[in-house]
């Protein structure tokens, strides 16, 4: 319970870019902060790791993890992969009233970033692809895709410069169509310009790490 307690701070912290990629995460002040020993700390940061969300050096020192061009390249290549099959599946299955929910969440993208709100946007946005996997009651994928989107989360708060989130919330919208008309074809052709999109917007620089208040970011 109390290792739990750990991961979900920790990830909550990394998904809201409290705890930036590259953030030193000191065991001696995690387990003070939580009132916990050290090995229960280091238990929720294996966990942690295991995500690919925290990297522990053989030295036992660990951080946010760092990821590089490839690790992105990577990981939208494998939720393309993944999304792509749940689409050739949802085609033969969505209903009227999953098609409706879709609909009604895009509307919601397409407010809050009219209202300037990108960050909530952005989470909207990722929500969107979450929900759509969800109709595929399939508990193992749905473990699959959250873990992947975790870790995307890392990657925009590390790259991110700027998106066309006009163009993002449009193809959102453009895809519910293609399922509509069960068109698996032009679902997965606009899902891959999708993931293009998005990663045109990271610039791969090099950053130093950051410093970061633990206790700040940890207790919000």
């Amino acid at each position: 319970m109390l290792t739990q307690t750990i991961v979900n701070a920790v990830s909550e912290a990394i998904y809201h870019r409290r705890l930036p990629p590259g953030t030193k995460l000191n065991e001696r002040d995690i387990a003070e902060l939580f009132g916990v020993s050290r090995t229960v700390v280091r238990q929720a940061l294996i966990r942690l790791s295991q995500d690919g969300l925290v990297e522990i050096s053989p030295k036992r020192s660990s951080a946010v993890w760092r990821p590089t061009f490839d690790d992105a390249f990577e990981l939208y290549q494998m939720l393309l992969v993944l999304e792509s099959g749940v689409i050739d599946q949802l085609i033969k299955q969505i209903t009227p009233e999953q098609l409706k929910a879709l609909r009604a969440h895009t509307a919601k993208e397409k407010v809050a970033f009219e209202k300037g709100k990108h960050d909530q946007g952005d989470k909207l946005g990722r929500e969107f692809h979450s929900l759509l996997i969800s109709y595929l009651n399939n508990a193992t994928i749905n473990q699959i895709h959250s873990q992947l989107r975790r870790r995307e989360a890392l990657i925009n708060a590390m790259f991110r410069v700027g998106f066309d989130y006009c163009q993002l919330r449009d193809e959102h919208g453009k895809l519910v169509e293609c399922l509509e008309k069960r068109d698996a074809s032009a679902a997965k052709a606009l899902l891959s310009s999708h993931y293009n999109l998005v990663i045109r917007g990271y610039r791969f620089d090099a950053l130093a790490p950051p410093e970061v208040d633990l206790r700040a970011a940890l207790t919000v």
